[in-house]
């Protein structure tokens, strides 16, 4: 359906809870992401599909893609609102874009646009088409992305998922994480939540980073005091989704670096049969905690980084 310019609409407010935060004294990233599927939920209520995310619903969303940007940190009790409006009605997909602002000074603090699939709840898979009337309103009201919420270190190019256990076993991949899908990480369907998929990923991200950020620190032209890190930017392709009882690994490399940020991908995938259920790209940074500001890659440290350089990794 063709674009007409709408109005964002106000879809979540609430603030950043003390347990959200991490030990970076900055709200979680996976938290982002919950706050963003609430306010997916509430924006398709405004254009008619309340309850869409309910167990007793006949239809719910598939989520095909997710890309964020993280612009400024939140700390706990930081006031947030979101806004949110669709990109593009297609007949069984939507594209949204929500834009998440501090409640205080306005400024924007993260940026999520989301490609997703209606389907059938009684096998997950089946695309479903929208109802008419939910395309005829969502159709009146687009919107366009705002520049801020666009790929900038990502790419925005359609991909498809390269990813497999086999692959990140010859490849040399770093296996960060290994664990169960229990149910407090899932949806109503007993699907794993995305902000689960990006929690799983940051509980092992150490066992990668650990390592690259001891030699920025040590390689570092102005010395940090204590370091953590930060991510700037997510694009997620989401693949078969996991359900509750499901085990998984997350494997993960270094793609490249650059003098200020270093890119890396991450493939999620039962240890067992070898499903693929997701690959992320993270966009990130060492981050100076006592002076609040990045860590530059010298020269220096970027030729000690490049042996843990994986050359053709991608999705």
């Amino acid at each position: 359906m063709s674009a007409q310019q709408g109005e964002m609409h106000e879809v979540w407010r609430g603030s950043v809870r003390q347990w959200e935060v991490d030990e970076n004294a900055h709200w979680n990233t996976q938290y982002y992401v919950a706050r963003a599927n609430e306010g997916l939920a509430v924006l398709f209520g405004l254009n008619g599909l309340p309850g869409l995310l309910s167990p007793s619903s006949a239809t719910t969303i598939a989520y095909n893609e997710h890309h964020i940007r993280f612009h400024r940190e939140a700390h706990a009790g930081t006031s947030l609102h979101m806004t949110a409006g669709f990109l593009d009605i297609g007949e069984t997909t939507a594209f949204a874009v929500l834009m998440l602002h501090n409640s205080h000074s306005g400024q924007l603090a993260a940026s999520f646009r989301v490609r997703l699939t209606h389907v059938d709840t009684a096998d997950l898979k089946t695309p479903r088409p929208w109802p008419t009337t939910f395309r005829e309103k969502a159709a009146t009201s687009l919107v366009e992305a705002p520049k801020e919420a666009l790929a900038r270190g990502t790419g925005d190019e359609a991909v498809a998922i390269s990813a497999s256990r086999d692959r990140a076993v010859a490849l040399g991949l770093k296996r960060t994480a290994m664990s169960l899908i229990e149910r407090e990480a899932c949806d109503a369907f007993n699907r794993l939540g995305p902000q689960k998929f990006i929690g799983a990923v940051g509980g092992g991200v150490k066992q990668l980073t650990g390592p690259i950020r001891e030699i920025v620190s040590k390689h570092a032209e102005t010395p940090p005091g204590k370091v953590g890190g930060a991510v700037l930017e997510f694009r997620i392709l989401y693949g078969e989704t996991p359900r509750v009882g499901d085990c998984f690994e997350i494997w993960g490399g270094l793609k490249k670096t650059d003098q200020r940020v270093m890119s890396l991908i991450f493939w999620m995938v039962d240890p067992f049969t070898g499903r693929v259920f997701g690959a992320m790209q993270s966009v990130a940074v060492v981050f100076d905690l006592d002076a609040r500001a990045i860590v530059q890659i010298s020269p220096a440290a970027t030729e000690a980084l490049a042996p843990l350089v994986t050359e053709g990794l991608s999705f």
